[in-house]
């Protein structure tokens, strides 16, 4: 008798209340809820997704800053000295020509929106046609080198290349800083590149040239006779 009472009742109900595709639609509170819970939730994937991504970013211009390193130290160790040049880009070119770097790709790093615009990956040869960045007053190279070191030196001491934005009190700038003011790399003539924060850190995180006194100062860890080429960064 039960059972015949429920049939009869399914009997009676509307059509569009048997057939399933048709459901209660979702209540303004569980809208609510649905939204907070999609908006949690890329709070919490939106920051951890940005942070892989810059971590990736990293590793690729660390990889770039090695190289650029490395053709540092096999242009010193053939000639005893490193050239001087008027800027970052005409010591790249001194370097594509003889110290075997002709990738211009590694001096503009990836997700560096202040960066110079590379034209073609070749450095060198140049002619007049074929400019290998396309630079204006508003854009450099993410590298900042030093030229002229023609002296003897402790190669683990020697700063030969930074990430663009360091000052002299061991900040990076937030403004022209290739990671804002969170650090940046810099690579010695040995080959090493290291992450800094902050050089300023623990008495200085650097050594003053040809001396074991510490210091944040770029400028004092190269040799007396160096060429700082961040000033001179946006000239031919």
């Amino acid at each position: 008798m039960a059972t015949h009472l429920l049939w009869l009742k399914f009997l009676n109900k509307p059509a569009f209340m048997k057939d399933s595709k048709y459901r209660k639609a979702f209540t303004l509170v569980e809208m609510i809820i649905v939204t907070s819970i999609i908006a949690l939730l890329m709070t919490i994937i939106l920051p951890a997704t940005q942070k892989v991504l810059l971590n990736s970013r990293k590793t690729k211009a660390r990889t770039c800053m090695k190289e650029i390193a490395g053709a540092y130290c096999r242009y010193y160790q053939e000639n005893g000295y490193i050239p001087d040049a008027t800027s970052s880009v005409a010591l790249a070119e001194a370097l594509a020509k003889n110290g075997e770097l002709n990738n211009a790709n590694l001096f503009v790093f990836p997700g560096d929106s202040k960066a110079a615009t590379v034209r073609r990956e070749n450095i060198w040869p140049r002619d007049d046609d074929a400019e290998a960045w396309e630079i204006d007053i508003n854009k450099r190279l993410s590298v900042c080198l030093i030229g002229n070191i023609t002296s003897e030196v402790d190669a683990a001491t020697t700063p030969i290349a930074f990430s663009r934005g360091l000052s002299e009190d061991g900040k990076w700038s937030s403004s022209e800083g290739v990671y804002g003011s969170d650090g940046g790399f810099i690579a010695f003539l040995d080959g090493q590149v290291r992450w800094y924060k902050d050089l300023s850190e623990d008495d200085g995180k650097l050594f003053k040239a040809g001396s074991n006194e510490k210091t944040s100062n770029i400028n004092e860890a190269i040799p007396a006779e160096a060429k700082n080429l961040e000033t001179l960064n946006t000239q031919y």
